[in-house]
């Protein structure tokens, strides 16, 4: 007989962080998508830190490599295979980040989730031991499983975006208001930016959130 068990053990992250040179008025964390590294994906933010905004790029617990047995490597947050366990992991971990950094409450967190990273984002948000003042969805949805009635307190108070490229391949026009209409199903009012580009980040889109 296979019986499966868990035990918890200690496991040693990783994340980088952009800081302004002047005052900090936001901090904003970036959540990587499947395949990526934080300490690459963080340089696209660079630009934010001239507007004060504190980048931090956490990574995902799960490392390897893109392609046979060596070479590039990438990381995850989660697959199918045990993913309640995993979703649990990484918001302690994401949690622990937060506590760590030791954020003024004065100083606003938003958060933004490309890719993978955005049902990671979402399920942070619900579990977050703050409220977020923006929620970043960059080529992304909030995932299905989500619960958006025992969340509606957090989502009132976080200002909700979508950001898109016109030529993505996991998204199409179609598929771009179905979420649209979901999410408005679901009483949750995004902004929607669309951007020339696919399945990437669009630095541009971002920094006109924060330019309104």
């Amino acid at each position: 007989m296979i019986i499966e068990n868990h035990i918890e053990v200690l496991k040693t992250a990783r994340y980088f962080k952009l800081v302004p040179q002047g005052e900090i008025r936001t901090v904003l964390f970036v959540i990587h998508g499947y395949r990526q590294l934080a300490k690459y994906f963080i340089r696209q933010f660079q630009p934010l830190t001239e507007l004060g905004i504190m980048v931090v790029a956490p990574e995902g617990l799960h490392r390897f490599y893109i392609e046979g047995y060596d070479g590039r490597v990438g990381a995850s947050w989660m697959t199918k295979e045990d993913r309640e366990v995993d979703i649990k992991d990484y918001v302690n971990y994401l949690n622990s980040l937060h506590s760590t950094l030791d954020i003024s409450p004065q100083i606003p967190i938003d958060i933004l989730g490309f890719s993978q990273g955005g049902p990671t984002a979402c399920r942070w948000l619900s579990e977050a031991r703050f409220d977020a003042r923006k929620l970043i969805l960059h080529s992304t949805v909030f995932p299905n499983d989500f619960d958006f009635k025992g969340n509606m307190k957090k989502l009132a108070k976080a200002q909700v975006y979508s950001v898109f490229g016109d030529a993505d391949q996991f998204a199409n026009e179609e598929v771009i208001a179905e979420k649209t209409e979901w999410m408005k199903g679901k009483g949750v009012d995004s902004d929607l930016l669309r951007f020339e580009g696919g399945h990437e980040v669009d630095i541009q889109s971002v920094g006109n959130i924060y330019k309104c």
